[in-house]
């Protein structure tokens, strides 16, 4: 799975998705900006679905990720794309800076204002204009049914769109189709999305160990100035950064896993439908079918592996700021350790 880039007319696409936004505030979204405080604003219509989440830290920085899922190709045989880019950022007040690991919004960083449950995006054009993407306030189990409806009218799509066809060629080209993307999505080499989204996963758990050691490293150094507590709370606080890497990570495997759930049943009804109509299905078929159970159970081991092993991390990066933020080094404190990332079921 490619990383979120949007650029000229998909920059575009975003805001009319952020123009007719419909989400619902839900109690714990959102945040207070105070270190340690969850955020989370929304933004839906019926081609995309953007979720922007963020945890603070400390004198006004953040770190956070921004998932969007996103309709490619048409109908028959339309697919939901799910990917995330993690951001650092700051926030003064209402203002927020956010600036992205890649190119987003047609630049590094987005300069956005929070005003009640809503979070407003300065969105620059291809035409040098600037427009105003707007997100609501909201929470995950919001940004799971957003996902879980727009995967609902892409399934209605395709299904229309193949009733049209001659029925002679329906049942053919339907398993064909649902097969082609079961292989595609579920496949653990690289391009296929769960291998995708585990090399993410790795990719992130690997920054955050870097910094755990320049932690380590910091503390075993002389803390005469307190210099060494401050610059092991920093690496603390990057650390958070990667652990909220990773929950975007999760969030995207965990629509992920549901589409592939949702293209296996998918392919074993296309084959119910090729068995009824008389027509032998490819040699191959079933068992592709099986090994994509497999590929499934396996990704969905390795990314809680991940998860447990960035929990982890984290709690002991905190640790180790902590025990040097003790006497006249105690303003170095590290603040709150984040909430651990529950495991994918």
């Amino acid at each position: 799975m490619k990383r979120l880039i949007i650029a000229g007319t998909a920059a575009a696409t975003l805001l009319a998705a952020a123009s007719c936004a419909s989400s619902r505030s839900s109690g714990g979204a959102g945040g207070s900006g105070k270190p340690g405080d969850p955020a989370s604003y929304l933004a839906a219509s019926d081609s995309k679905v953007t979720f922007i989440q963020w945890r603070a830290t400390s004198r006004g920085r953040m770190h956070g990720t921004i998932t969007e899922g996103n309709v490619g190709a048409s109908a028959p045989a339309e697919t939901l794309s799910v990917s995330s880019v993690p951001f650092i950022g700051t926030r003064s007040g209402s203002a927020v800076t956010l600036t992205f690991s890649g190119l987003y919004f047609l630049q590094t960083q987005a300069q956005g204002r929070l005003s009640g449950s809503t979070l407003s995006v300065q969105v620059p054009q291809s035409d040098g204009t600037i427009k105003q993407a707007t997100f609501t306030q909201s929470d995950q189990a919001s940004y799971n049914r957003a996902i879980a409806k727009l995967r609902g009218r892409i399934r209605d799509a395709n299904e229309l769109a193949a009733q049209q066809q001659p029925a002679s060629g329906q049942a053919a080209q339907g398993a064909q189709s649902a097969l082609a993307a079961l292989y595609k999505d579920s496949s653990l080499a690289a391009g296929g999305r769960l291998a995708d989204g585990l090399a993410r996963f790795a990719d992130h758990i690997q920054t955050a160990q870097s910094h755990l050691a320049a932690e380590k490293q910091a503390a075993s150094g002389s803390d005469g100035y307190c210099v060494a507590a401050y610059r092991a709370t920093g690496d603390a606080e990057t650390v958070d950064g990667s652990l909220l890497a990773v929950q975007g990570d999760a969030v995207a495997m965990m629509a992920d896993i549901a589409i592939i759930r949702a293209d296996i049943a998918a392919a074993e009804a296309h084959l119910r439908r090729l068995s009824k109509a008389g027509t032998a299905a490819p040699s191959s078929a079933y068992g592709m079918v099986a090994e994509a159970k497999v590929s499934l159970t396996q990704a969905i081991a390795r990314a809680n592996a991940y998860i447990d092993q960035i929990n982890a991390i984290d709690v002991q990066a905190h640790s180790v700021a902590d025990g040097m933020a003790t006497k006249r080094c105690s303003g170095a404190r590290s603040g709150a350790v984040a909430r651990p990332i529950p495991r994918i079921k």
